[in-house]
């Protein structure tokens, strides 16, 4: 369509040949892509199921992304890379050796992407959030990248991505947590999208879609491909934890984004396997079913 810049987000795939629970969605989502043509596709993290002790999942993850008929980029999740070691709940720190299988298989750990079509200009910044509060060496390296890209966009609309939500429900909570970025990362963040008028915070790690203001800044979740936790005592409207993507338009009108929930991606509840095992990644090995050849 004229006039308008189309952006997908796609988050949380847990794509594996070895442990391919999650899957089944995947060749759901490459035909929804063939039809739609989006100018970008974007991966919010967690692209693998077990990428941090089996890079082939890496490797699998991929040459599915491969199958896309429009360009895409990812950046790493917990189940990619590892975890900052202070809130690494799987006991996957990352590290030098994750760290290069990410940029052996996938690409770059931060990225900027510029895009422009009839007149509208938008950068997309993507960041490693399990390098915030790591004390990796690296971690200062991609902060002194995000100011630069954030100095330099030139008055393009700018969004950020991070694999994890900044916070849960409340900025200033200073408990260590795995579900969000670790507070003095966080706030840091936050302080530099702030400064250079950021208009949204993109995430994923939480697989569902939720949507918050912070100050003007947009901070949006996105749903997972893969599976969702239902809780213990489930809210009588769940339409907001079902698997599926978010679609993002700029145009005139501006920024906006929409939930897709195709109507052939299932949503596996995978809350049993994890009140028992505490983590996906001990599921036993499951193989590709046929559609993945």
């Amino acid at each position: 369509m004229a006039n308008r810049l189309t952006i997908v987000q796609v988050s949380d795939t847990h794509l594996s040949r070895s442990h391919a629970w999650f899957t089944a969605n995947w060749p759901v989502f490459v035909e929804e892509m063939r039809q739609l043509s989006p100018d970008f596709i974007i991966n919010s993290g967690d692209i693998s199921f077990n990428g941090p002790d089996r890079p082939d999942d890496l490797a699998f993850a991929v040459a599915c992304h491969r199958e896309l008929s429009s360009p895409w980029r990812a950046i790493a999740g917990n189940h990619d890379v590892g975890e900052a070691p202070v809130a690494s709940r799987l006991n996957q720190p990352v590290n030098d050796a994750r760290l290069a299988a990410w940029r052996s298989h996938v690409g770059l750990s931060w990225w900027v992407q510029d895009l422009e079509k009839d007149g509208l200009r938008l950068r997309l910044i993507g960041l490693d959030s399990a390098l915030m509060g790591s004390g990796h060496e690296e971690e200062a390296v991609q902060a002194a990248f995000l100011e630069t890209a954030l100095a330099e966009r030139d008055g393009r609309l700018t969004m950020v991505f991070t694999h994890m939500p900044p916070f849960d429900k409340d900025p200033d909570d200073q408990k260590i947590t795995t579900h969000c970025i670790l507070p003095e990362p966080r706030r840091w963040l936050l302080d530099r999208c702030l400064e250079h008028g950021v208009a949204v915070l993109a995430a994923g790690h939480i697989h569902r879609h939720t949507v918050h203001d912070y100050k003007g800044l947009a901070i949006v979740t996105a749903p997972a491909t893969s599976f969702v936790n239902m809780p213990a005592s489930p809210p009588s409207d769940i339409s907001h934890m079902r698997t599926g993507y978010l679609l993002w338009h700029l145009d005139a009108d501006g920024l906006r984004h929409q939930v897709v929930r195709p109507r052939l991606f299932i949503s596996i509840d995978a809350s049993n396997w994890t009140e028992q095992a505490k983590t996906t990644t001990s599921l036993p090995e499951r193989p590709l079913q046929p559609w993945f050849g």
